[in-house]
């Protein structure tokens, strides 16, 4: 099979990551709707609103990526028009593409590392929430992650200092590439494997179906499908990686995209089982409300009743944490 070249591998880069980019816009508009809808109920339910309830570590977490997949992509677009319009009046492409120390290519890298930390991260956050706030289990994670951030900078630091006519197959960056994938593929094989046990364990017992159990089962289906696709994407990567194909060119670049698009399927699935749970709430409202009216129009004589408040309160991942209830009587 003939060799991909350099230029045409940037070249299916920009558009590739373009159509991913718009893809990770989509869900992140959906995941922000969803989110404030929520946390304007919530705010609506309990009095005064509180900006805790609208900046969750999710929330903060999806408008950091935001930043990050955004500033890359802007970057990638750039340095198309670098490589064709600007550099040497775009003569030579090439030249530009192989001097991987350009200031556009170090920066664009470093928004690429930081996509990669902010989802991990957030991953190794699940896995603590399910396990039921649980730091032991997360010991193993959170090494991988602080080893991902050493070897970032590793990466970023050696690409600024790369000569021209380098590669990062062959120079010093070659080691730091092979421990960021491999932190980052460890991570998210350990969290997603003690997730899916957690998960499907609890869901075996007769009481985890009466606190949405089966909300639960949907959003780890999410979170197998999400971490299964990206651990696959850094596989196909490291591969062309290792064989030394210009491939991995393109896989690298559009890596922040599919990270990104990973980690907000499971923010909206997570959003849609907020929303199924209001509109059921409501539903059950509603009912009762007709019920009542039902009932005024016989003549009843007057009677004691009492009435309890049951207020639940949930994480991120759509699990009862805290349950308020209060009891009152009344006069009917």
């Amino acid at each position: 099979m003939a060799e991909v070249g350099l230029v045409s591998a940037n070249m299916a880069t920009v558009a590739l990551e373009s159509l991913l980019y718009g893809i990770f816009l989509l869900l992140s508009g959906v995941f922000a709707y969803l989110h404030i809808n929520r946390a304007a109920g919530e705010s609506a339910s309990f009095g005064t609103p509180r900006l805790s309830r609208y900046f969750t570590p999710v929330f903060l977490a999806a408008l950091a990526v935001m930043m990050t997949a955004t500033a890359h992509w802007i970057l990638t677009v750039t340095r198309f028009f670098q490589a064709f319009v600007l550099f040497e009046h775009g003569a030579v492409p090439l030249l530009f593409y192989s001097d991987l120390a350009q200031t556009t290519e170090v920066v664009k890298t470093a928004f690429l590392i930081a996509t990669l930390i902010i989802s991990d991260v957030m991953f190794v956050y699940r896995l603590w929430i399910v396990w039921g706030y649980n730091y032991y289990v997360c010991i193993v994670p959170i090494m991988a992650v602080s080893g991902l951030c050493v070897s970032g900078v590793g990466i970023v630091y050696q690409l600024s200092r790369l000569s021209l006519g380098n590669t990062v197959f062959v120079s010093q960056a070659a080691r730091w590439i092979t421990a960021d994938y491999s932190f980052t593929f460890a991570t998210n094989v350990y969290s997603s494997v003690l997730i899916a046990w957690k998960v499907w364990r609890a869901s075996r017992s007769s009481s985890s179906s009466s606190y949405g159990g089966g909300n639960l089962m949907r959003v780890l289906a999410t979170i197998v499908e999400s971490a299964g696709s990206y651990t696959l994407y850094v596989v196909v990567f490291f591969a062309s990686y290792e064989a030394g194909s210009n491939l991995q060119y393109t896989f690298v670049d559009t890596l922040c995209q599919v990270a990104g698009i990973a980690f907000m399927m499971i923010n909206v699935r997570v959003g849609l089982g907020w929303a199924q749970k209001a509109h059921a709430t409501t539903t059950s409202s509603t009912g009762i409300t007709s019920r009542r009216n039902a009932e005024q129009s016989y003549a009843m004589r007057p009677v004691a009743v009492d009435i309890t408040r049951v207020v639940h309160k949930e994480d991120d991942l759509g699990r009862s944490v805290k349950r308020v209830s209060s009891d009152f009587g009344a006069a009917v």
